[in-house]
């Protein structure tokens, strides 16, 4: 439950400044962008940490969601959860990749050359408060976990009865 809150967040918070990003260059090719991370306020910052955070770092609901995630698949099925971590380092490279496409290097085109203007208060507040969220849920899962203890408890019950009425 907390992975699915988090990656809602966290991917929400990645369509938004792709959109901002989309806003203010009119093209959605990373051949034509870079540089700007010096060219823009905040929203480089706010795109690495979304970046980061989808990837599951420390201090963002996505850390405690993976964690309780691959524990708790560990203790049955082992070598499944092994194999399954490959699939977060490839994904932190692609996610590395993409900031490194956008954000660095040279500018690859006229518009990405200039000065853009940076995030409006409002854009701001409302990326701003999805990272709350987000790290707000890293540090306190608890009242989510409470809140959908029951609704979970039911869910494997039933999935265990299914499982012992199938098998010999």
């Amino acid at each position: 439950m907390i992975q699915m809150i988090a990656h809602g967040l966290s991917a929400a918070g990645l369509f938004i400044l792709c959109g901002q990003l989309y806003e203010r260059l009119h093209t959605r090719d990373m051949r034509m962008m870079g540089g700007l991370w010096g060219k823009m306020k905040w929203l480089p910052a706010l795109s690495m940490f979304f970046a980061v955070a989808t990837l599951g770092m420390p201090g963002t609901g996505n850390f405690v969601g993976e964690f309780m995630i691959l524990f708790g698949s560990y203790q049955v099925v082992p070598m499944i959860t092994v194999i399954s971590t490959f699939g977060l380092v490839f994904a932190s490279v692609y996610s590395l990749a993409m900031l490194h496409r956008a954000y660095f290097g040279k500018a690859k085109s006229q518009i990405a050359s200039q000065e853009l203007p940076g995030m409006s208060l409002r854009e701001l507040f409302i990326i701003l408060l999805l990272v709350v969220l987000l790290v707000l849920l890293g540090f306190y899962p608890q009242p989510i976990l409470d809140t959908s203890h029951s609704a979970m408890s039911n869910i494997q019950q039933w999935f265990v009865n299914s499982v012992t009425t199938t098998r010999p």
